[in-house]
């Protein structure tokens, strides 16, 4: 194995995915998805949940981006940097890891 999953470096091909840790779920009072983690919970914008709802492990960096931008009607590079930034928030707190590409095929 390479790296520690939270010590990966993010790149087009790591498949980001919620930390064991974390789960998503529907606050009762605001309606809005919620991310749940043991210290705390963080309510989620349409923009943040679009990105956490591809943090399954599956999708690479890249095909989210991809995503994001049809959805959004916006350009692949113009989203990168922003996806990237939340994503390193994410890992910062501990709630996401990334899965690299050779890993991915085990």
């Amino acid at each position: 194995m390479n790296d520690e999953p939270h010590n990966l470096p993010l790149s087009s091909g790591t498949r980001p995915r919620l930390a064991a840790k974390a789960r998503v779920q529907t606050d009762k009072i605001s309606g809005k998805l919620a991310l749940l983690y043991p210290e705390g919970v963080l309510l989620l914008n349409p923009t943040g949940a679009a990105i956490v709802e591809l943090c399954d492990g599956q999708h690479t960096f890249q095909e989210m981006v991809t995503t994001l931008a049809a959805r959004y009607k916006s350009s692949p590079n113009s989203l990168s940097s922003d996806v990237a930034e939340y994503l390193d928030r994410l890992r910062e707190r501990g709630l996401l890891e990334l899965i690299s590409e050779e890993d991915s095929y085990w």
